[in-house]
Formats: C-alpha cells, sequence, structure tokens
C-alpha cells in the first residue's frame, strides 16, 4: 500500500470494511471466492497466498511465511497454511504472487495440486482428497519470484507483499519472517498493513526489524480477511544484481532481421540484378516485336490482353473488321487472310475464324472458346521465339533467390515475434508468430508477383491486388512492432523492426534477373513507353508525316502500356485518317454536342473499352470454367 492510501477518510474506511463484510457474507453463502482489484505497478511483488475453497467452509487457523531475499533481487518463499475443514470439500484454492515478475520452482509439498500461472490471478489448486478430508491440515507450498531488472536509474526497490490483500478468508494466527543478504541496506525499512488500502489503526501485527541479523519479523493474530502486509525500502541504484533482463531480445531482434537484410541484399548481388544494358532512344514500333509478344517478353506467359492486342493487330492490317452494333456489344468481321505473318498469328487468326467465311462475323457469344483455344495454341509458338536463355524474362537462379529470400525473411518475422515473449519471460505464442511469418510470406509473394506485372498488364484488379498485399505486409509488420513495443518495452527497436521489413519487401520484389537479351528487349520497350506518354513533338511530326499509319500501329503499344489516352491526346491537332477497321453501328450514337466525327481520343477510348469488355467476359467464362 502506498502512503497517500493511509490517508483516506473514516468514511471510506468504514465503506470498505462494510463492502468486506457483505463480500464475505456471500462468499461463505455460495462458497465461492471473489478476485480483488490488481494491485498497482508498485504493488504487483507479492508473496503470499489467498485461500478459496470449492464444495464447503473452512477455517485458517495459522498462515506462515518465510522468505530468503538473494541479491539477484529474488525471493525463496515457503508458505506453511494450516487449516480446519469442518466437512468434506472438492478442492481448495490458494493464489500464488501475480505480478511483472517470474516463479519458479513450484511445488506443494507431499500433496496434490495444479497450478494456473498468468500475469494477475495465478493460483495453486489442492486436488489431494486424503488433504481435504475433514480435520486439520497443513499446506507447504514453495516457489521462487524472480524480479526484473529496475530500470529506474535514480534507485533499486524492495518490495514485497507478505500477506495478500486479496485474502478471502479470516486468519487466526500470523508469522511471517523474511531473511535479507548481509550488505542490505537498513535506513528505509518500513511495514504498512491494513485492509483494502486502510492502514491498521488496530496494530493487529507487530512489526520487528532486526539490522544485526538482517531479518525482519511480523506476528499478528486475528486477521480479518482482505488483509494485505508489505514490506518495502528504497535501496542505492545498483544494489540488485543478475536480475531478470531481457535486454538481449533486442540485441538478438536487430542481430536477426540485420543478418536477413545481409542475406537478401548478398543473393540480390549474386543473382537476382538485371544485367546493365545501354539505352537507347525508341520512337517507333519496335521492329520484329509485335505488341502480343509484349506479355510474354515481361512476364514470361501469353495472357488474354496479349490475345485482344493481335486482334488489334490483326484489324490494323485490313485482316478484320471491329463492329460495335449495341452499346459493348461487338462482332468480329473476317477480312482477308494473314499469309505472310508469323506462325503463331496464322494459327491464332484460323482458330478465331474456324468455319466463318470471308465478310461473315464472329458474335460476341461464340468468342471466348476460340480465344481460349488461340491462347492454349500460341503460348508454346511464341515460347519458342524465346526459348535461348538469354531471352528469358526471369532466370532460373533468380526464381530459387526470391523464393529463398521470401522464406528467409518470413521466418525472421515469426522469430522477431517469439523473442517479444522472451523479454518477459513469458512463453511463446507459436501459432502466432508462425501466422505473422506465413502472412508475411504469402503477401510479400503475391506483392512481388503482381509487380512483375506491371509492364505486361494494364488490369485494375492487378492493381488492387498489389494493393492488397501492401496492406497485408504493412499490417502483419505493425502488429510484430506492436508487440515488439509493448511486451520488448521498446519502441526505437519497433521502428528499426517496420523499416528492416520495408527494405526486405524492396529487396524480394528487384530479386528478379532477365536474361541478358531479354533485358535488352525490356529496355528498348520501356523507352518506348516513355516516349509514348511524353513524346517530343518534331519527332512525332516527323514520324507521322513519313508513315500515315503511324499513330494506328503505335496505338496497339499505347494499349498495351495503358497510355492510349495520353497517346491520343498527342495527335487531336494532327490530320489522322479514321481507321476502316473500327465501325461504330450504335443507331443514335452522338459524339458530342460540339462535333460531327470522332477524334483520336475518341477511337482510343472505344478500344480500350472493347479490349476491357471482352477480357471481363473472358475472365468471367474462365471462372465459370474452373467452378464446374
Amino acid at each position: 500500500m502506498k502512503k497517500t492510501e493511509l490517508k483516506r477518510n473514516r468514511l471510506i474506511k468504514a465503506t470498505a470494511l462494510i463492502a468486506a463484510l457483505i463480500l464475505a457474507g456471500i462468499a461463505g453463502t455460495l462458497n465461492i471466492g471473489f478476485a480483488a482489484p490488481g494491485p498497482s505497478n508498485e504493488e504487483t511483488q507479492t508473496g503470499a497466498a489467498t485461500g478459496g475453497v470449492a464444495g464447503g467452509a473452512f477455517e485458517v487457523t495459522r498462515y506462515e511465511l518465510s522468505a530468503d531475499v538473494n541479491k539477484d533481487h529474488s525471493y525463496n518463499v515457503t508458505e506453511l497454511i494450516s487449516v480446519n475443514i469442518p466437512e468434506q470439500v472438492q478442492s481448495m484454492d490458494f493464489a500464488i504472487p501475480s505480478g511483472n515478475f517470474r516463479i519458479s520452482d513450484l511445488e506443494v509439498e507431499d500433496t496434490a495440486y495444479s497450478s494456473n500461472q498468468a500475469h494477475e490471478a495465478s493460483t495453486v489448486t489442492i486436488v489431494d482428497p486424503a488433504k481435504l478430508k475433514p480435520g486439520a491440515h497443513q499446506y507447504k507450498i514453495r516457489y521462487t519470484i524472480r524480479e526484473f531488472d529496475d530500470t529506474d536509474s535514480s534507485k533499486d526497490m524492495f518490495y514485497f507483499n507478505a500477506l495478500l490483500p486479496e485474502w478471502k478468508q479470516p486468519i487466526a494466527e500470523v508469522d511471517i519472517n523474511i531473511n535479507f543478504p548481509e550488505d542490505f541496506p537498513w535506513e528505509d525499512m518500513q511495514c504498512y498493513a491494513g485492509q483494502f488500502g486502510v492502514q491498521d489503526v488496530n496494530n493487529r501485527v507487530e512489526f520487528e526489524p532486526d539490522e544485526q541479523s538482517k531479518t525482519v519479523s511480523l506476528h499478528g493474530e486475528k486477521i480479518p480477511e482482505n488483509f494485505a502486509v508489505t514490506i518495502k525500502a528504497e535501496l542505492p541504484d545498483g544494489y540488485w544484481k543478475g536480475a531478470l533482463n531481457g535486454g538481449w531480445v533486442h540485441t538478438a531482434i536487430i542481430a536477426v532481421m540485420g543478418g536477413i537484410l545481409l542475406a537478401l541484399l548478398a543473393m540480390w548481388f549474386i543473382g537476382g540484378r538485371d544485367p546493365r544494358v545501354g539505352r537507347t532512344t525508341e520512337t517507333k514500333p519496335l521492329e520484329g516485336i509485335l505488341p502480343a509478344e509484349l506479355g510474354y517478353i515481361f512476364d514470361g506467359a501469353v495472357g488474354i490482353r496479349d490475345i485482344l492486342l493481335l486482334l488489334i493487330y490483326f484489324a490494323t492490317k485490313g485482316y478484320l473488321t471491329i463492329s460495335e452494333y449495341a452499346p459493348k456489344r461487338y462482332r468480329i468481321i473476317r477480312n482477308e487472310d494473314p499469309v505472310n505473318e508469323e506462325r503463331f498469328c496464322r494459327n491464332a487468326y484460323n482458330i478465331i475464324f474456324e468455319d466463318v467465311y470471308k465478310d461473315r462475323a464472329v458474335e460476341m457469344e461464340d468468342l471466348g472458346d476460340r480465344l481460349i483455344r488461340v491462347k492454349d495454341a500460341i503460348e508454346d509458338d511464341i515460347a519458342a521465339g524465346y526459348s535461348d536463355a538469354g531471352s528469358l524474362s526471369f532466370t532460373p537462379l533468380s526464381r530459387v533467390l526470391r523464393i529463398m529470400g521470401i522464406v528467409l525473411s518470413a521466418v525472421g518475422i515469426g522469430i522477431s515475434n517469439a523473442l517479444t515473449y522472451r523479454y518477459e519471460y513469458l512463453d511463446i505464442n507459436y501459432m502466432e508468430s508462425i501466422a505473422a511469418a506465413c502472412i508475411f510470406a504469402a503477401a510479400s509473394y503475391i506483392l512481388a508477383r503482381t509487380v512483375d506485372r506491371r509492364d505486361s498488364t494494364t488490369l485494375e484488379d492487378n492493381r488492387l491486388l498489389e494493393l492488397f498485399a501492401g496492406l497485408a505486409i504493412m499490417a502483419d509488420a505493425i502488429y510484430v512492432a506492436l508487440g515488439i513495443a509493448r511486451r520488448a518495452k521498446s519502441i526505437p527497436i519497433a521502428v528499426l523492426f517496420i523499416m528492416a521489413c520495408a527494405l526486405a519487401v524492396f529487396l524480394i520484389i528487384i530479386m528478379r534477373a532477365r536474361g541478358r537479351d531479354n533485358a535488352v528487349l525490356a529496355m528498348r520497350v520501356r523507352r518506348l513507353r516513355n516516349f509514348i506518354y511524353h513524346p517530343t513533338p518534331k519527332e512525332l511530326l516527323e514520324n507521322h508525316l513519313a508513315d500515315k499509319n503511324y499513330y494506328y500501329d503505335m496505338l496497339q503499344y499505347a494499349l498495351a502500356m495503358g497510355a492510349e489516352e495520353s497517346w491520343a491526346i498527342s495527335f487531336l491537332t494532327l490530320d489522322v485518317p479514321e481507321p476502316g477497321w473500327y465501325s461504330d453501328d450504335i443507331e443514335g450514337h452522338a459524339y458530342s454536342n460540339l462535333r460531327d466525327e470522332m477524334t483520336t481520343l475518341d477511337y482510343a477510348k472505344d478500344l480500350k473499352t472493347f479490349m476491357r469488355t471482352i477480357e471481363t467476359a473472358f475472365n468471367e467464362l474462365m471462372r465459370r470454367t474452373h467452378r464446374r
């Protein structure tokens, strides 16, 4: 109890005593125990037991406690509790110390018992039938209290509750003996005793400190329930030597995450870096590379967008016509066959227009199954053109290193979370640590793969997936960091941990090495994309005047890169012919209140809508197929 609590007025004291009598009466009637409020920060160091009983009443005839105080701020405690049981009971509970310290070596001599240790309300339960029969019994409980290192740089403290305020039964007689080290400072030795935080004005407990023998003895009779005895002393800073100190956890977390970052950096340097290639200037369609091949160049796979770009390529070459006959309803009309095109182009064209004669159309409802067959047929053909090691979009070594990096980082997250429990010497929550590691691994992999596809897709779903994965990683890292701040008591380490997680994710994302030839192609495509987004007027005009189809040839790349509107805006003031391969056949369709004909921006938006509409229908078809 604190000194300020001793000054409470008599009205509060009387109210507390009445409440104690009511609680005792209820407990005696219902045979249950009530938990008192938890101790304050200074009162968490306890050294006595609380009695409770299941199945009957009992009386405590004597309570004896002996404690040896050690220089490492630990207490070896022995409690000898004598009780008288009028009739058979099923079990009997005694509270043991609870608070910001650790209890070890717990045992009840020659008695069957169970224990429940928690930060609050730890108990020992007597379950030995022979020790619960009617009559007189003694229970000898031993345990060791180990305090944590004192963080106050101005002083050390001794604070020991020799009798807990939660005691639920009156005690006929109390004897307490505490032995101190020979060099224990004696000047500030104090004792406080009382009920519910009120000083014992009746002096029920005699306090006998003996500086010469370094012992404190207390004796009392007819002690009421909820009566506490506290011994305290203020000591010079540094008196305790060897108290529990979880500071090593901070060093361990830094070492784990720092080691992982060094390992990731080494793996990236060894096999995760893209080859260095020189920059070029790209202002025209890439010779020998169709827009439909960009997906494979960047991601090593052919997707639905690549096939739709192939349809637009066929249209610009006059092989087919796209007709929008109703809002977001399309027909693909067959024109001339692509005789002199690449093999994969010819195969794709034949599949799309299988059993369809010239000038006849494939309806939108029939297009989905044909696009699935096109994807399966042409992927191998495109892959054959990029089969050598230099053309790989993702080298096997960098794939392995990325997976290793993800696993290593996830293990580091799990270990860091587990270490936070060891700061206070708590049992590790293994399930929580494993969950934190798994969430980080899954989200990191999804984020890395989504970022990989940035150059080959403009799907909003991928952007949402990227955002979701990033938020999952952030939430996971913050959750573990909060554990570091709360359990390991270090905000700076928590901040460093979050920064380490962010750097680890960054290294995982960039741990993707391309083959040299693929790196050259990727660089050229990126330079072309930069030109499409920010064209120089001089080169734009020169290329447009040299080739009347320049706008539409480049528009295919712009559609692949999500830059179609930026590209179209650059040509609004130039003379661009209308595309004969795209027709807006919607009856009554109006373009604008201020103009009578479509602009480059209108066509760009229409083609974007066409691709999105077909893509959405295709994805829905694939989902239905997978559900079957």
